[in-house]
């Protein structure tokens, strides 16, 4: 049974974060979940007879990232059958309302906690509140300052922010103007991937980054941001997004504007950004940030720590880059635009799903 308790929020503007140190970067990878993934976690303490209650703390589907991640663990709940109930609660990329929800869990005392966190610094207090009150939590995509969590399952966010902007870098000779997109402030997908564009950046001493901008994973908000770019760059040689949706976006406005199109370097491709990509003939490097693989690995991850079986506390997930030259690898014609792959589900349930394209 899965049960949507949704919740009223947006996209903040402005992230909460606080003091602390940065995770080690080495190499252009997170040197601390490295080690982490070495580290095997003992779960013996959460050991308990199924079928289980899961609360699902989500993102929410005010983009396609977010809906491929809904959907794909509500199917894959709804498929197993030591899940008795998936409590879903999207947040609409607010942070104070995950706060809220998870302090209600606390209460309410389900068998685990997956936990997308729309807050680095914002969600650590309530994740050490949850374990603290006996509830395993599972971090599934986005990281929490402090590491309080049983594990994590996630992408190294910022490996593959610095390959994306490395292999810009690389395809624009090392010299031209640049902008960076970004996607919601404080959240650490976003924060991981500004970063690590800077890091790779700043050892192109010819690149110049002539605008920076958060446009919260919104197409709408990337247009919009790249057409005022353009008007105060003439000269726009390449765009790197931390997420494609503002990708997406730029690729509208120039189009719109008349104007050749840059390349590009983005993490997260969404099937909109493939679609596009072909239409335009762009040049692209693009690095995954797959929401239903980090769904359906997290939540079998759950499932082992409930049933008392060892986890690392960093559970890599793979992605691989791709560019332009096998596109039609990963763009799937079938699903619109918000579908992020690769395809993790069976074609029919993406379509019961309403990601059917029109």
């Amino acid at each position: 049974m899965v049960a949507a308790l949704g919740l009223t929020g947006c996209a903040k503007e402005a992230g909460q974060e606080s003091g602390g140190a940065k995770p080690e970067k080495v190499d252009g990878v997170s040197a601390d979940l490295m080690a982490d993934a070495d580290v095997t976690v003992d779960t013996s303490k959460y050991k308990k007879d199924g079928p289980y209650t899961i609360a699902a703390l989500t993102q929410g589907p005010f983009n396609g990232w977010g809906l491929t991640w809904d959907e794909t663990v509500k199917y894959e709940a709804s498929q197993n059958p030591d899940v008795g109930e998936l409590l879903l609660l999207p947040s609409m990329g607010d942070a104070d309302g995950q706060i809220t929800s998870m302090e209600n869990l606390v209460t309410q005392k389900p068998d685990a906690i997956m936990l997308n966190p729309q807050g680095r610094a914002a969600l650590s207090a309530s994740v050490s509140r949850a374990m603290a009150a006996g509830i395993p939590v599972i971090v599934c995509g986005n990281n929490v300052e402090g590491k309080k969590y049983v594990t994590y399952n996630d992408v190294d966010l910022y490996a593959v922010g610095y390959q994306a902007a490395a292999k810009l870098a690389e395809r624009l000779g090392g010299k031209g103007n640049v902008i960076l997109m970004h996607g919601i402030a404080g959240v650490d997908a976003a924060e991981a991937w500004k970063q690590a564009a800077e890091d790779a950046f700043a050892k192109y001493p010819d690149i110049t980054i002539v605008g920076s901008e958060y446009a919260n994973w919104s197409v709408a908000t990337g247009k919009e941001k790249a057409t005022a770019l353009m008007a105060a760059n003439p000269q726009i040689d390449g765009i790197w997004s931390g997420g494609s949706e503002m990708a997406t976006g730029a690729m509208l406005a120039f189009d719109e504007a008349g104007k050749p199109q840059p390349a590009y370097g983005v993490d997260n491709p969404t099937n909109g950004f493939l679609r596009l990509a072909q239409e335009y003939g762009v040049e692209f490097d693009a690095f995954p940030d797959p929401p239903g693989t980090v769904a359906k690995a997290c939540l079998e991850t759950t499932l082992k720590v409930l049933k008392g079986e060892p986890v690392k506390k960093y559970e890599a997930i793979p992605a691989e880059g791709f560019n332009e030259t096998n596109l039609d690898e990963h763009y799937v014609p079938e699903l619109s635009d918000d579908f992020v792959g690769p395809l993790v589900l069976p074609m029919e349930a993406y379509i019961a799903a309403g990601l059917k394209r029109k």
